[in-house]
């Protein structure tokens, strides 16, 4: 028989009680009173973390604190835009009209504005350039007996400076006219033009002038011949051609044949021909008999079947050969 250590605790009743129990029979139950509570057991491990509950409800708001005070104020933003114009203003009220000054003295009578440009303004393009004009382009000269007149200048052509006395660029002026036109000059500042026999006489009259003649042809070819002189003689002297000797140019030489020859045009017949060179190469020039270059004849475009009638430079691409684009300018030495 074995007797827990809680009977022994309890003492001698709860012994006897014990052993009444526990030598009844089997069919005999043992009711005995409640005993004592035992000493609590020794606490277990602990056991592993249960899982996350549901978040609590929102507290109620606390109340509103007092109103805190105000801020340092904060930088300045950028410059907007510049607004649009305001309308104008009414007219002030004119003010009275003062007293009239006293008439002052006379002075003396000035010169005229022309006569003033051409005691200072240039003579020719070659002087323009001297003075820091580097464009090319049409300018205002002044010739020696005060006329004004306006020329274009080459001021990148060979070292600039030059005077175009006549363009050919493209068949929009006819050259085929009269001797009163090639005296005072014809066509556009636009395009072709003749300067005019009595300016060029005037231009190179007074010391010595070179000649240079550019050419380009329809394939883009380009040639040019320059002489040392020229000068145009008077209309007296019926514009006589005075030329130097060729410098240099790949066009070859096809004016000195003109030297000392006087201008002709179809209603003036100056050459040494028995007939009417002007007539008959539809041109205006220096002839001879006939001629060795007839850069005022017909506009014909290249390469043509008719005979010397055209914009020809014969030492250049021959009597059937029409340049595109012709240029005659005078630079003063």
């Amino acid at each position: 028989m074995q007797v827990s250590r809680a009977a022994v605790a309890l003492g001698p009743v709860v012994l006897a009680m014990a052993f009444l129990c526990s030598v009844a029979s089997a069919a005999d139950t043992c009711v005995g009173q409640r005993g004592y509570p035992g000493t609590p057991g020794m606490p277990g491990a602990t056991g592993p973390k249960g899982e996350r509950g549901y978040p609590g409800l929102p507290g109620i708001p606390g109340a509103t604190g007092p109103k805190g005070e105000w801020g340092l104020p904060g930088l300045p933003g950028m410059l907007g835009p510049v607004g649009p114009k305001g309308d104008r203003g009414e007219t002030g009220a004119r003010g009275e009209k003062g007293d009239r000054g006293q008439k002052g003295d006379c002075g003396e009578k000035g010169d005229s504005a022309q006569s003033q440009s051409c005691a200072t303004g240039p003579r020719n393009c070659n002087e323009l350039l001297t003075r820091g004009h580097l464009l090319s382009g049409w300018h205002t000269i002044y010739l020696p007996d005060c006329r004004p007149l306006v020329v274009l200048c080459d001021m990148h052509t060979d070292g600039g400076g030059w005077t175009v006395i006549q363009r050919r660029s493209d068949g929009s002026v006819d050259f085929f006219r009269d001797w009163a036109e090639y005296k005072q000059g014809f066509g556009s500042q636009l395009g072709e033009f003749w300067l005019g026999n009595d300016n060029i006489h005037a231009l190179t009259a007074q010391g010595t002038s070179e000649l240079r003649v550019d050419l380009v042809d329809f394939q883009g070819g380009y040639q040019f011949a320059k002489y040392q002189s020229f000068k145009l003689g008077s209309e007296e002297e019926k514009y006589k051609l005075v030329l130097g000797a060729l410098v240099r140019g790949s066009a070859g030489d096809s004016l000195m044949q003109h030297n000392n020859m006087a201008f002709s045009t179809k209603d003036q017949d100056n050459d040494e021909s028995s007939s009417n060179c002007a007539q008959q190469y539809q041109g205006a020039w220096w002839y001879k008999n006939c001629h060795s270059s007839n850069l005022n004849g017909r506009y014909l475009g290249g390469s043509h079947d008719s005979f010397a009638n055209g914009i020809n430079w014969q030492s250049g691409k021959g009597y059937n050969y029409s340049y595109k684009v012709s240029e005659m300018k005078v630079r003063s030495a």
